[in-house]
């Protein structure tokens, strides 16, 4: 058994002839060429990939090579899965020359293996580079042709970085080399993933599974990898679906990102990742205009005004299109590829190590619930001051209210794990919920005025009216969420939970 740890990237086919003449590939020691031709075995159920395995035969002329493959992670690009690989005489798997653990135990019934049978094949050529960066050895391999089922085919044109030996950010350093020539996008979906073709579907963040023996630094590197892997699980939603919460899948996912980002600011100041702040920064805006428009489509849909608000549909729908054409176009731009590169270097090579100080080093090293609970008491005590005199708060100071509430509902959920069960968190975005709907008007009276409607039209005075009845309704709603949070058991001060 070995690990396989590697990075996937999309090449326009257009490119591949300037990308083999890249400086890195000319200077390799060894290169070679091959036809690859692979099928892959299933049940018709799919009963393997629900285990979360990958079987395949590969025949390279009269070779023939049997593998089995882990689901593994995919995130930031590198995917990392455990493989079994061996010869095989025949064009069918040969399961007894697999170790008993590598295989599921839904094998373990002969019955079962009676089912499995070829999904679909991957025909290409692969072309490989075998380059050393630093103390690292790198295959680069092009592949070009094919994936093929009984129904359909799809185009394959990707490069694949595979670590042979050394560090994984060498990887990363190498595709961010290569992106700098050439406009390559990360593939999160493997061969295998894209042959079975599987339904789209969005994905919401679940629990942050944080051990008591974590450090602080290494709670911080697990939870933004957990923000990256809900990110990149809603891309193809976005990317192909039409269903709206993939976007604000994505939207949460960065909005997390960069609460971590924030919460770590005693330990990791924020100038030692500024570039990526910026550029986290410029895909949440995209994503956020899209998830303006999609809340106000959902909120027109709602209302019992066909006649009055017929026209306004229609020009919320163009713009509410058009901001799907430009979030999927930032989606597909080698500058959102160079960003997810560039935070799993980030978090692979840990450089904000080499600009602390030694307490804060000392800081990182300790356990992560003395973290949690010193940073958990912080925001506690900051929303608790910003919430004196919470009736008399006008509109900006509620907003600055919901925004300090939502980082330490993130908070909580971050760090959840490091402490006995309990339900603060919901009683957070109860209120951070409430808060929302106050801003809700503000953000509506904005996109009205980008959809170019009149100030003394019917539909804006029928709006106006109908976001002031939701504010009412829900103000004296805000107060009884306020006292509730109030009275809720401050669970990180109580060392026994």
């Amino acid at each position: 058994m070995s690990t396989e740890t590697e990075l996937k990237l999309y090449i326009d086919p257009k490119e591949v002839d300037k990308f083999t003449q890249h400086p890195l590939l000319q200077s390799a020691k060894h290169k070679a060429k091959a036809l690859y031709s692979n099928t892959y075995f299933d049940s018709p159920a799919h009963d393997l990939l629900q285990q979360g395995v990958g079987l395949r035969v590969r025949r390279i002329g009269e070779k023939r090579l049997q593998t089995l493959k882990t689901a593994g992670n995919a995130l930031g690009g590198l995917h990392q899965r455990q493989e079994w690989e061996n010869e095989i005489t025949g064009d069918t798997p040969d399961y007894t020359q697999f170790p008993k653990t590598a295989l599921p135990a839904w094998c373990a019934k002969a019955k079962n293996l009676e089912k499995l049978g070829p999904i679909f094949t991957t025909d290409f050529i692969r072309t490989t580079w075998d380059l050393v960066l630093d103390d690292s050895k790198i295959e680069v391999a092009l592949d070009q042709g094919e994936i093929k089922s009984q129904t359909a085919s799809l185009p394959l044109s990707e490069v694949e970085l595979e670590l042979k030996s050394g560090s994984p950010v060498q990887l990363y350093q190498m595709a961010l080399n290569l992106m700098d020539a050439h406009p390559l996008i990360i593939e999160n979906k493997t061969k295998a993933q894209r042959g079975y073709g599987l339904p789209l579907t969005y994905h919401k963040a679940g629990a942050v599974k944080l051990k008591p023996e974590m450090s602080a630094e290494q709670a911080f590197i697990h939870i933004i990898w957990h923000c990256i892997g809900h990110l990149q699980a809603n891309e193809d939603m976005v990317l192909y679906g039409k269903d709206i919460e993939g976007v604000h899948q994505m939207r949460v996912a960065l909005r997390r990102l960069r609460s971590c980002l924030s919460i770590y600011k005693p330990l990791i100041p924020n100038k030692t990742h500024s570039n990526l702040r910026q550029e986290l920064k410029w895909i949440t805006s995209i994503l956020g205009v899209a998830r303006d428009w999609d809340v106000f489509a959902l909120s027109l849909k709602q209302m019992q005004a066909p006649n009055t608000l017929k026209d306004l549909r229609d020009t919320v729908t163009k713009l509410q299109t058009q901001a799907y054409v430009t979030v999927r176009q930032a989606l597909r731009s080698p500058r959102y590829s160079r960003m997810l590169l560039m935070l799993g270097k980030y978090l692979t090579q840990r450089d904000w190590r080499k600009k602390l100080e030694a307490t804060k080093l000392s800081a990182l090293d300790n356990p992560a619930r003395d973290f949690a609970s010193q940073i958990l008491e912080s925001h506690y005590q900051r929303i608790c001051k910003q919430g004196e005199n919470f009736s008399q708060l006008n509109a900006e100071q509620l907003h600055e209210l919901r925004i300090s509430i939502k980082k330490m509902a993130y908070g909580t959920r971050f760090f959840a794990e490091l402490y006995s069960p309990h339900t603060y968190a919901k009683k957070l975005s109860h209120l951070q919920d409430e808060l929302g709907i106050l801003n809700d008007g503000n953000v509506a009276n904005d996109l009205l005025n980008q959809a170019g409607l009149d100030k003394q039209a019917p539909a804006r005075y029928f709006l106006n009216g109908w976001y002031a009845h939701q504010q009412m309704t829900h103000l004296g709603r805000l107060g009884e969420a306020w006292q509730t949070f109030l009275k809720e058991n401050i669970f990180w001060r109580n060392s026994n939970v």
